[in-house]
């Protein structure tokens, strides 16, 4: 499935539809074009799809990151920032064009550059023609291996996940040069398809044969393109004789995680020194403090950049160590390891935990529910004079049994997840069949929106979110607003495509109340929704039911909740959802700043998000005072921006904010904080108030539309 370039029907310009992922991105023109075919083997990098036009001038409308290279090679020449111009002589120029969909722009022309917060105008010497060229940045597993319940066919099929890389240089930091895993199932005996070639690092992995041990050197294996071998000790060997033991004092999986965060750091230094070169943040924090030459480790075998990387001590590097996206707890079984090929997709961290670690006690879970039980709840089955049920009606009420949660620990991660039996009691529970669903068919680039509410009393969340939702001018959504449907017409809206179903009312053990019954989700043959959020008590089962049916993700309680703080909790979830976050990180700032948040987990894939981010990947603002009262306009603001991965930008790209000074570094790896920046509020109030983003004030979650209402959020 190729991206499709239309003219637009509303300005002059183009259109670029990515149809597998639903993004869309345009280019404004001076005049109306034309599109003619051109030939995709012209550009320096690989695109599916190339058309001709000619015109003046092309305007990107919003800024995304530009590098402007030789059309011949590749190599780099500059970036176009945020504020700034320049003027390049006549030659032949690719533009590399870092939006939701992968743009090149080739043209033989003088160059004249105009670069906002707004947006990007690149003027040619005139009516000249260029190329455009496109590439969709969808990735899914190429082949599938079969594994018996043997561990070390599990050390053989993770040993092939190296073969998705597209390079083993450093360069594989970026994410778009590394590809997704083949896809694992389980069978009666190993079997691993002729043409899928491991990359042939010369790194080998010895760990005992045990699922505890494969599994958390996963990701480890993909990245650094490894095989995996059974060994009694966990060392980590090169073809160049270079050893490194893996069994430190610190813990095996320790020293694994330790491992793979100071190698990625490092080669996001070291890239650098390629067809990338960037001043990067840190580049800045490494440099001082290691005797490291990263011009010679540029282009350096594998053995010899592990060997210099290795040898500086992990304190050393501590402050520098960029925020990882997500922690994935595993329990080390047979059935987790279909689940490798997606958890180190995504570059996960991986922990193993055995079931005796698994369930808190009845107490505990008991209590935790009694902290739900308030007000007004969103479940018939539970009044105000009612106890909590016994462990027995557990199971009906639409919940799991009190020994099937799974407490996950803390984490520096910006997300949590849990693959095998039990849910999680915080966090995203990984289900296989959210990763089955082909969702590859042909879409029109509108973000399809479907708000249900059965109840009259809980009309405020449904008048709320059904405003919020479409509010992005960029990006064209069709929100559909329904209220007390009927079990036909809810069965009907579940099998309809959907690119988010938000269901407002009250669900129990038997399934979603509606004004002339109860409609289970264990019914339905398919749904065609991809993501889901299920704001009512004990929506859990409910959720799973929905996934298995052909949902990708649900957002779902795990217990009772009041009805004052669902409306929040819905009003936060659509909000951070509208703005681009994926359903994981949504559910991570939902449970930090709602009240309730903290009774809602993800099931299915948490990498899920319905619209892309209008700032490339989402951000999060946090200021340091209390409130805006009583600023000033020359009153300084300190703001730490933190940046979040998603599928369009995962760990690994760069961000680039607005707010640097000329001192400042240019370029942050994604994710976590990026810096905090001082600015006036005069300064911080013109970056924020074009559009609607949210803002940490005095611990409270805010969105800067809420302090600018006159400004157009939808911008």
């Amino acid at each position: 499935m190729r991206p499709r370039f239309d003219p637009l029907g509303d300005s002059t310009g183009v259109e670029i539809l990515d149809p597998i992922e639903s993004n869309r991105y345009v280019l404004y023109t001076p005049e109306e074009v034309s599109l003619t075919p051109a030939d995709t083997e012209a550009f320096a990098y690989p695109v599916s799809v190339a058309r001709r036009i000619t015109t003046s001038a092309v305007t990107l409308p919003y800024n995304v990151p530009v590098a402007v290279r030789d059309a011949s090679d590749g190599s780099h020449i500059l970036d176009a920032g945020h504020d700034g111009s320049f003027d390049l002589a006549d030659d032949d120029y690719l533009l590399e064009v870092s939006a939701p969909v992968k743009l090149y722009v080739r043209v033989s022309s003088s160059l004249s550059v105009e670069a906002t917060t707004e947006a990007v105008e690149f003027e040619f010497g005139g009516p000249t023609p260029i190329e455009l060229g496109a590439r969709s940045s969808h990735n899914s597993p190429a082949a599938t291996i079969t594994v018996s319940d043997d561990p070390e066919d599990a050390m053989a099929a993770v040993s092939t996940f190296g073969s998705a890389l597209k390079t083993t240089a450093c360069e594989r930091s970026w994410p778009n040069l590394r590809g997704h895993p083949p896809r694992v199932e389980r069978g009666d005996e190993l079997a691993i398809p002729d043409d899928l070639d491991a990359p042939g690092t010369g790194v080998t992995l010895h760990v005992p044969a045990d699922y505890e041990h494969v599994c958390t050197v996963a990701p480890l294996a993909y990245y650094l393109g490894a095989d995996v071998v059974p060994g009694e000790t966990p060392r980590l060997t090169a073809g160049n004789g270079f050893v490194h033991r893996l069994d430190t004092e610190r813990g095996f999986e320790d020293e694994v995680v330790r491992v793979l965060r100071q190698v990625f750091l490092l080669d996001c230094v070291t890239r650098t020194e390629g067809i990338h070169p960037m001043d990067t943040a840190e580049r800045r924090a490494v440099e001082p403090v290691v005797d490291l030459d990263f011009a010679d480790l540029y282009g350096a075998p594998l053995g010899e950049q592990l060997a210099a990387y290795l040898s500086v001590p992990r304190s050393v590097l501590a402050d520098a160590m960029p925020s990882w996206s997500r922690v994935t707890h595993v329990r080390p079984v047979a059935e987790s390891v279909e689940l490798l090929p997606f958890v180190v997709n995504d570059l996960s961290l991986v922990r193993v935990k055995s079931g005796a670690e698994s369930s808190p006690s009845p107490d505990a879970r008991r209590a935790r529910e009694r902290e739900a039980l308030s007000s007004f709840k969103r479940s018939p089955r539970f009044d105000e004079g009612l106890d909590l049920p016994t462990d027995a009606e557990e199971r009906a009420t639409g919940v799991p049994d009190s020994s099937e949660y799974v407490p996950l620990p803390e984490t520096d991660a910006m997300e949590r997840a849990w693959v095998g039996d039990g849910t999680p009691v915080h966090g995203a529970k990984l289900l296989a069949e959210a990763f089955d669903h082909d969702r590859s068919e042909p879409t029109d680039g509108v973000i399809d929106v479907t708000v249900v509410c059965n109840d009259d009393g809980m009309r405020e969340e449904w008048d709320t979110v059904s405003q919020v939702y479409g509010t992005r001018e960029m990006i064209p959504f069709d929100v559909d607003c329904r209220f007390d449907v009927s079990t036909d017409e809810l069965r009907t809206l579940l099998a309809e495509d959907h690119d988010l179903f938000h269901f407002i009312g009250h669900i129990d053990g038997r399934g979603f109340a509606c004004r002339d019954g109860i409609l289970d989700a264990a019914t339905l043959a398919e749904t065609g929704a991809t993501t889901i959020l299920l704001n009512a008590c004990r929506s859990h089962d409910q959720g799973v039911s929905l996934v298995e049916a052909g949902a990708r993700a649900a957002i779902v309680s795990w217990g009772d909740v009041d009805n004052l703080g669902a409306v929040e909790v819905g009003e936060t979830f659509a909000r951070l959802l509208n703005y681009g976050f994926g359903v994981g990180s949504a559910l991570e700032i939902v449970e930090e700043f709602t009240a309730i948040g903290r009774h809602y987990v993800v099931v299915g894939d948490p990498s899920v998000t319905i619209a892309q981010c209008e700032n490339g990947n989402p951000l999060l603002f946090e200021l340091d005072c209390d409130s805006m009262a009583a600023l000033t306009s020359e009153e300084t603001v300190s703001n730490t921006v933190v940046s979040y991965a998603t599928t369009k930008f995962p760990i690994g790209s760069a961000a680039q904010p607005h707010f640097q000074s000329d001192d400042d570094p240019d370029f942050y790896v994604v994710p976590g904080p990026l810096e905090t920046f001082t600015n006036s509020w005069a300064e911080l109030e013109a970056s924020l108030r074009d559009y609607s983003a949210p803002v940490v004030v005095g611990e409270e979650l805010l969105w800067t539309d809420e302090w600018f209402p006159e400004a157009d959020a939808s911008e």
